[in-house]
């Protein structure tokens, strides 16, 4: 109980502190985009300085990230259920995302069952795992994406056939702040983790290293009943 309450409080306090980091930097970001803009527009003819100005909004982009996933990690997470299914919403993924062209997918998934889920914040939840899997593969290999039902829920797994997971990292997936990407802050799992929790569903990952790794998502089919019945 002590230790559930010790989490307790310093999540509340890592979320107020995301909050109030976004917060700050999201401002003089935008001010930084609106100058880039502009020097852009005046240097039609000077390839270098274009160039430079390319890297500056690419390094904005990636900040913004950061920004947005400290507010997301910092809120909670409200769902809009809608009726879908997990063929539509991997699709919709792909059509946002650029596929290396050494790296071959293989989607598996299906129509059926139905599901009700917060299609946007799935998606984000699949760009994240797709993006983790491509950065597994740098030298290239498949990624396979399966649905299926099992019992009461849909289960979708990505499969990747690329460095794998230690298993001392394995153990900590999911951990706030815990990365082992040269860029980023750690949050990308845990934000996945938070969402998947809120549709009462499940996370998990496996992996063998220099084989690849596996995420498995289970979602209850019967979430809107469920949602129902709560109000």
């Amino acid at each position: 109980m002590e230790k559930k309450l010790l989490e307790s409080e310093r999540f509340a306090a890592m979320g107020q502190l995301s909050a109030m980091v976004a917060h700050d930097l999201r401002n003089p970001l935008q001010s930084i985009n609106t100058a880039v803009y502009c020097l852009k527009k005046k240097a039609t003819d000077d390839q270098a300085t274009i160039k430079l100005l390319g890297n500056v909004e690419n390094a904005i982009g990636y900040s913004n990230k950061i920004v947005r996933d400290l507010l997301d990690y910092s809120s909670n997470v409200i769902l809009d259920l809608q009726k879908t299914d997990a063929y539509s919403i991997i699709n919709q993924t792909f059509s946002t995302i650029t596929i290396p062209e050494n790296i071959k997918i293989h989607n598996n998934t299906s129509t059926e069952p139905i599901i009700f889920v917060d299609a946007d914040k799935i998606k984000r939840v699949f760009v994240n795992l797709i993006g983790n899997a491509f950065d597994a593969m740098p030298n290239g290999g498949t990624l396979t994406i399966t649905s299926k039902k099992s019992n009461d829920n849909l289960m979708l797994t990505f499969t990747d056939t690329g460095i794998g997971i230690t298993k001392e990292n394995l153990g900590r997936i999911g951990t706030e702040l815990f990365t082992t990407k040269a860029k980023g802050m750690g949050l990308g799992l845990p934000i996945c983790k938070r969402i998947v929790e809120a549709h009462k569903g499940s996370i998990i990952a496996e992996s063998t290293i220099g084989k690849g790794t596996t995420f498995t998502i289970t979602i209850p089919l019967n979430l809107n009943e469920q949602n129902n019945n709560q109000k």
